[in-house]
């Protein structure tokens, strides 16, 4: 009895022990495991990022050395349809344009979207001719996102894409006006005027209001000559002075 007193005695005081010896290390290792997991979903949303454009998100200063000068003639672009029909700027001379660059994979074009499209359903019956350039994705991808969110406007190609039919040896000149147009953000706009000018830059997503009131600059402009409205000058996305 003694013994089995003992043995019993003994078991109930080692038993605490081996437990509060094991304690800290399955500690230490719930702590580790929280932070790999930690880690890999922020590893993880960043990579999703990056496949969104976050990367070519907020560069402004830089596309802002780039993207044609307001007060201008705007470049030739020349690209196509989804149905491959070719487009040209030049081609529509005569109509007031604005040039959307945009991109089914950016979130800032993707929630300005339905903003855009009720200032085409405004200003497209008075003449304006709106262009959804697709940047950096194949054609097919960016004309299922603008059916799946009720775009109406015409959605083109990069014209980048071109580029791969036209050996540059063999094509120079075609080479050239597919890349007239280096856009490193996204959303960028192009106001054009009816003789062609480029009137305003806005590097930024637009609501209703702003994407109106540009639309209003190059369908009715102040003079008709090359020197741009005041208001339609600012080519760092701001909206335009009321």
């Amino acid at each position: 009895m003694t013994r089995r007193l003992v043995t019993t005695d003994l078991a109930a005081t080692e038993t605490p022990r081996t437990l509060a010896a094991s304690e800290p290390p399955r500690r230490t290792t719930r702590i580790a495991l929280v932070a790999m997991i930690a880690i890999v979903i922020v590893g993880s949303a960043w990579l999703v990022g990056e496949r969104q454009g976050f990367g070519s998100i907020g560069q402004g200063g830089i596309n802002a050395n780039l993207v044609p000068n307001v007060g201008e003639p705007a470049p030739e672009l020349l690209t196509f349809t989804a149905d491959g029909s070719l487009v040209r700027l030049s081609d529509l001379r005569g109509q007031p344009v604005w040039l959307n660059f945009w991109g089914s994979w950016c979130p800032p074009c993707r929630a300005e979207m339905p903003e855009l499209q009720a200032a085409y359903e405004s200003l497209q019956p008075r003449g304006l001719v709106m262009l959804g350039i697709s940047m950096r994705e194949e054609p097919s991808v960016a004309m299922d996102y603008a059916n799946r969110v009720g775009a109406t406007f015409p959605i083109l190609a990069d014209p980048e894409y071109m580029s791969s039919l036209f050996p540059e040896d063999q094509y120079p000149d075609i080479r050239k006006l597919v890349e007239t147009y280096k856009i490193n953000n996204f959303p960028t706009h192009i106001f054009i005027d009816r003789e062609g000018i480029v009137r305003a830059v806005v590097i930024q997503p637009m609501d209703y209001a702003t994407a109106i009131q540009y639309g209003e600059l190059i369908l009715n402009p102040v003079s008709s000559g090359t020197t741009p409205a005041p208001w339609g000058a600012d080519r760092r996305g701001e909206g335009p002075a009321g």
